[in-house]
């Protein structure tokens, strides 16, 4: 078994874009932790999710999709950051999913996405990898767009 690491930025407030209005840290972070509490609003393969709070800034989930079940949990630093670690039972147990705010300068926010998988086949070749990272971003936009939209709601 091998680990695939990827890791990319999503720009949040840019002023070559007129159209996309500019979220406050406090309006990012609320709309993330909707996503990770609904993840179905991110992924629409996902059934049913069950939240619970395991201690305070950690949540255990259970995500149904068909008959399959998975767990994971979820370490929430407020404002700042979202790690999310696959169920130590499953095939992926050891991989996380980190999803860090930055902001550089006042009001110039992008979010971090970085990705350790473990389980993966030693040998594959790059071609899956590379669509795996694609589905990665493409989850990851979608992730951005939800809490954009979720943040939109709150005002």
């Amino acid at each position: 078994m091998s680990t695939l690491h990827h890791e990319h930025i999503v720009r949040i407030n840019d002023p070559d874009n007129l159209v996309s209005p500019w979220l406050t840290r406090e309006q990012l972070w609320r709309g993330l932790h909707h996503t990770v509490v609904a993840p179905q609003t991110v992924d629409e393969s996902i059934d049913t999710a069950n939240v619970c709070e395991i201690a305070p800034g950690r949540l255990r989930r259970e995500i149904h999709r068909g008959p399959h079940c998975l767990a994971d949990e979820v370490e929430l630093a407020p404002g700042d950051s979202v790690i999310i670690r696959a169920d130590c039972k499953g095939s992926f147990a050891g991989s996380t999913l980190t999803i860090r705010i930055e902001e550089p300068a006042p009001e110039a926010l992008f979010v971090r996405f970085t990705y350790e998988i473990q389980g993966l086949e030693a040998v594959r070749d790059e071609e899956e990898d590379q669509a795996r990272r694609s589905a990665y971003q493409a989850s990851d936009i979608e992730r951005i767009r939800q809490a954009r939209r979720f943040s939109a709601f709150l005002h």
